[in-house]
């Protein structure tokens, strides 16, 4: 197989991509996706073959856009799970997750107060119920609000939901 510096490979017996360095006989240098440079004979590696797809036709009907029901017109929701809020954690510490849940409950309790909104649904997670604790003992430091635990059926012990009080003056 003839392979080419700079061009993109994958391995027959293992997984994971690598780029082509230098080439020695059939000797082939690589970088893998970790940034090591590793030798391989060259009937270890496949060349990385990308295939063009032409303009994709839905055969499905687009989707009609369904209005929410009329309680959730005057509510925010935000679901706290780290999976929800980004797409890795590797290399966070369980503070920094932490304080980033925190962040975004109360940046979105802060749009709700801006939108006049009067309800935000708070989804924490049953779980060891820490993110739970965090998440009252912040609501319990800000002013014009009321908290509990939500409906059954839209979390229970799971979720909070945040009333919104409205200043008088």
């Amino acid at each position: 197989m003839e392979f080419r510096i700079g061009q993109q490979i994958t391995f027959k017996d293992a997984a994971g991509k690598a780029v082509v360095k230098a080439i020695s006989g059939d000797v082939i240098t690589v970088e893998d996706m970790f940034g090591f440079d590793r030798e391989y004979d060259a009937i270890e590696l496949l060349p990385l073959h990308t295939m063009e797809v032409g303009e994709i036709y839905r055969k499905d009907k687009p989707k009609r856009v369904v209005q929410p029901a009329a309680q959730q017109v005057d509510r925010l929701m935000i679901d706290l799970h780290s999976h929800e809020l980004l797409d890795t954690t590797h290399g966070m510490t369980k503070y920094e997750i932490l304080n980033l849940q925190l962040d975004k409950a109360r940046a979105v309790i802060s749009e709700a107060k801006r939108r006049r909104v009067g309800k935000v649904l708070i989804i924490h997670g049953k779980g060891s119920g820490r993110l739970k604790d965090e998440v009252h003992h912040m609501l319990e430091r800000m002013s014009g609000l009321n908290y509990y635990f939500a409906d059954f059926s839209e979390g229970g012990y799971g979720a909070t939901e945040v009333q919104i009080l409205n200043s008088k003056h």
